[in-house]
């Protein structure tokens, strides 16, 4: 099974990469409940991520010391500010 994301604009789906699907072949497309402007922030966040993974994978820097402890504030913790 193949997976393509993309959107409709004007009545058409819009592929996010080139896509060539053989003639009638058996397809299923699924309608995701969500905004288009709100896909497309969660894709440049998500391609952001990745560029600082690859970042810091490539990084041939050396690191010195001990790492400090993080603190993640809970839900309680972030309403009390």
């Amino acid at each position: 099974m193949l997976a393509f994301q993309g959107y409709f604009q004007s009545g058409r789906f819009v592929t996010d990469t080139p896509v060539q699907i053989p003639e009638r072949k058996k397809t299923i497309v699924t309608v995701l409940d969500e905004n288009v402007d709100e896909a497309r922030e969660r894709k440049a966040y998500q391609m952001l991520w990745d560029e600082i993974i690859d970042e810091i994978e490539n990084s041939d820097e050396m690191l010195e010391g001990e790492p400090e402890r993080l603190h993640f504030r809970s839900p309680e913790e972030i309403e009390a500010l």
